[in-house]
Parts: C-alpha cells; sequence; structure tokens
C-alpha cells in the first residue's frame, strides 16, 4: 500500500505561501495535493530546482513530508521504466531497469521488501511501465507503482549502419570541446546542459544528445556500446565506485582508421576505443558499434530511436534533477576531495557554503622563499565567477612564515576548490 506521507506525481506549480511570508514555498500535485518546502532547509534551494526541473519536463517527483505539518523532509527523481529481470540473492534482490545502465537492488532490511518485491513482479509479468523511486547514491528502491503516462517509443530490431566518416583528430578533439563545454553546472545543473558529473545513470541520453550536437556541427559520429560486468572508478560518485551492466558513447573514425570515443564522463579527451573499453573493469566484456541513429540498443540487439529527440530531453531533465539533489544533500556537489589524488603543487582541497568565506593557514614556509597562491575550483560550474581570495603572512620566528588564505563564494552553491602552490623563488 502506497504510504501516506509519500507523494509521487506531476508538480504542476511551485508557489509562495503568502500567509507565511517567504519561509515556505507550495509545493501543488497535478491531483491538487500540496505539500510545503521549508526555506530554511540546507537542502531547500537543491530541491526547489530540481522540482522546477521535473515540472518543466513533465517529469513525476518523489516526495516525503510530514503528515501534521505537510513539510517535506525527501525529494527524489523517480524513474519512468520497465522492470526487466530478478535476481534474488541472500541480502535483496538485484533488479534490471529498462532503459537504466545502473545497477539498482531491493534490500531484504527494508521493512517493506515484501510488498516491494511484489509490486516489481507484477511489473515485470506486465511489462507495463513503471515509477520507481531509489536512494540518490545506493541506488536502493524504496518505491514502486505504475507509471500513468504513455511513453511512446519506436523499437525494431536488427543492427543499425555504422556511418561515420573519417576526422583528424585534430577535429575529433573539436568535437570533444563542443560537447564538453556543454557540461551541466554540478551545483546547479539547468537545461540544456548535459550531466556528465552524474556517471551513475543516463548515457544512452548523454550520447545522443552528444550525437545531436555533432551532426549540427557537421561530423558524423557513430557510438560503441558496451555490455558486461562494468566497474568505473570516478571522482564525481560520492564513494568512487560506479557499477554497469551496460554504457554507450559517441565514436569518431579517424582518417589513421582509429575508433576513438568521445566521453566527457569517463576522460579529458577522445580516447582510443580500447582505451575507453579498459578502463570499465571487465576484460570479457562485449562492445557492438551501430550508427548515432540509435537511442537504444538492448544486449540481445533491439534497437529503439528517438529521432525527435524527445525521450534524450527526458533523460537528460531526470539525470539533471538526480544531480541536482545529490548536490543538495550532505555530500554536496561533485568531485569528492576523498577520490582525487592531489596534483603536484595543491596544498589542500577545500569546500566553501553558498556565499560565505572560510579562512585556511598553511604553516613552516621558509621565509626567504616567494610563495604564490592560487585557488582553482574544482566544482564545473560555466557562466559566473565563483571564487576569490586574499592571502595574508604571519612571520611566525626568524626563518619561518605562515600564509592564511581567505576564500569567498560569491556564488549561491557550495563550491570545492584547490589550493594551489607555486614558488617562485628560494
Amino acid at each position: 500500500m502506497p504510504r501516506e506521507n509519500v507523494l509521487v506525481e506531476e508538480v504542476s506549480e511551485l508557489a509562495t505561501e503568502a500567509h507565511v511570508e517567504t519561509r515556505y514555498r507550495a509545493v501543488v500535485f497535478r491531483s491538487g495535493s500540496t505539500a510545503r518546502l521549508d526555506l530554511e532547509d540546507s537542502r531547500a534551494t537543491g530541491w526547489l530546482a530540481a522540482l522546477d526541473e521535473m515540472r518543466a519536463a513533465g517529469l513525476s517527483a518523489y516526495v516525503e513530508f510530514d503528515p501534521a505539518t505537510g513539510v517535506i523532509t525527501e525529494v527524489l527523481c523517480p524513474l519512468p521504466v520497465v522492470v526487466g529481470e530478478l535476481r534474488e540473492r541472500d541480502d535483496g534482490v538485484d533488479v534490471e531497469l529498462v532503459v537504466s545502465q545502473a545497477r539498482h537492488r531491493l534490500s531484504r532490511g527494508n521493512p517493506e521488501f515484501g510488498e516491494l518485491l511484489a509490486a516489481l513482479r507484477r511489473a515485470y509479468e506486465s511489462q507495463e511501465p513503471a515509477l520507481v523511486t531509489e536512494t540518490l547514491d545506493e541506488h536502493e528502491i524504496i518505491d514502486v507503482r505504475p507509471d500513468p503516462k504513455v511513453r511512446a517509443e519506436s523499437a525494431e530490431t536488427g543492427e543499425s549502419g555504422v556511418l561515420g566518416t573519417p576526422v583528424t583528430l585534430a577535429r575529433a578533439n573539436e568535437m570533444f570541446t563542443l560537447v564538453n563545454n556543454r557540461t551541466a553546472c554540478s551545483a546547479n545543473p539547468i537545461s540544456p546542459g548535459i550531466p556528465f558529473t552524474y556517471p551513475d545513470d543516463g548515457c544512452w541520453g548523454r550520447a545522443h544528445e552528444m550525437c545531436r550536437l555533432m551532426i549540427g556541427a557537421g561530423v558524423q559520429p557513430d557510438k560503441v556500446w558496451i555490455y558486461g560486468n562494468l566497474h568505473v572508478v570516478s571522482f564525481n560518485k560520492p564513494d568512487c565506485n560506479v557499477y554497469w551492466g551496460w554504457h554507450v558513447a559517441p565514436t569518431l573514425t579517424l582518417t589513421s582508421g582509429e575508433t576513438y570515443v568521445v566521453d566527457p564522463a569517463l576522460f579529458p579527451n577522445p580516447v582510443p576505443r580500447a582505451t575507453w573499453a579498459s578502463v570499465q573493469g571487465d576484460p570479457a566484456a562485449s562492445l557492438v558499434p551501430t550508427g548515432a541513429d540509435v537511442f537504444h540498443r538492448t544486449f540481445s540487439g533491439g534497437l529503439t530511436f528517438d529521432p525527435t529527440y524527445s525521450q534524450t530531453n527526458s533523460v537528460l531533465a531526470t539525470y539533471r534533477a538526480q544531480l541536482q539533489l545529490r548536490a543538495a544533500g550532505s555530500s554536496g556537489p561533485p568531485p569528492y576531495a576523498n577520490c582525487l589524488a592531489r596534483p603536484p603543487g595543491t596544498q589542500w582541497f577545500g569546500t566553501v557554503a553558498a556565499n560565505t568565506s572560510r579562512r585556511w593557514f598553511t604553516f613552516g614556509w621558509p621565509a626567504n622563499w616567494h610563495v604564490v597562491w592560487t585557488i582553482m575550483p574544482t566544482l564545473i560550474c560555466p557562466g559566473t565567477p565563483t571564487l576569490s581570495w586574499s592571502v595574508a603572512v604571519e612571520r611566525a620566528n626568524a626563518t619561518q612564515a605562515t600564509y592564511w588564505i581567505t576564500v569567498t563564494n560569491s556564488s549561491p552553491h557550495t563550491v570545492r576548490f584547490e589550493g594551489r602552490y607555486d614558488v617562485l623563488s628560494t
């Protein structure tokens, strides 16, 4: 039975409640039900942005609220999917969702395990669209219900022709820059940004949008699909580990005959196909090339197309919302310092909350050195300056100095950064 303190519906309006001035925003759902968003909650700004993304895209939102006050306590973005294979294990059930590349689980520790498993089985047997809600980082399923929205697809069986025309490596790099420059702000991912910094899921939507951009620039790409027990290490996931059953990205054929992959979620530049496959952790994985027109390819070869990009836009909106919700949570926006190796010339990783300043100090520097400090955001958020800094120095003793670095974040979201130094002379 659906819980009384949960709503899973499309949002129709985000309105200010005039009788309490500006502390609360009313979230109005299609059915007329309402819940209240407390703007003094530290997650409120991100939740509000995610709810607005879901509203604009016509996606359902999952909202938990306090029954006594109607105040929202959790916001998640359900996945509109078809339930695939269910594989029972001692500690739970592995659940395949179509379309989704991520690994999804139903834990036996969930107090509603039996009810949720029954709902998943009904959805699998009927193959009717479902809305499946899961936790942000662990992908533990917490809610399953029928999807009231009819979603049209164009599915065929067979292979798509590989049509890519050869380009130089320089042109391939230009195409990478073209799509990479569309990276959505990790702390405030808005349309039409591509959520490359949400690596958990959504690759088929990202790949289709990248192909659209390249075709618009006069270059015909193809795609490569990889199937297997995939595992990548990513500094854009709080626990640094991402697990997939499959993955896809655009490819470009070079004039030399090599195939290069364009995948900003994994690499900072185009890479050979073998390199792309090797970082995904399964030497036995299978690779299948297709044309750029294929939106989704099942392991068995079933193809789905999206010539109008309507499904692509829905996928991008879903995972922009997921990224927004992750950034609003306790982990904050990516990248995550615990997943990063400290590069040479970086003294520390820091985090500054929205519209605040923080000060750090670093001691034991030889006083005769000429040291310059630079603060470089690691948070990808194009469009406006975010950080400024000032440096003060203390002569701690005859031979040593202490530097005090104050970092100011002028943006409305949390920003992560590298504290870099350079020794100009000794």
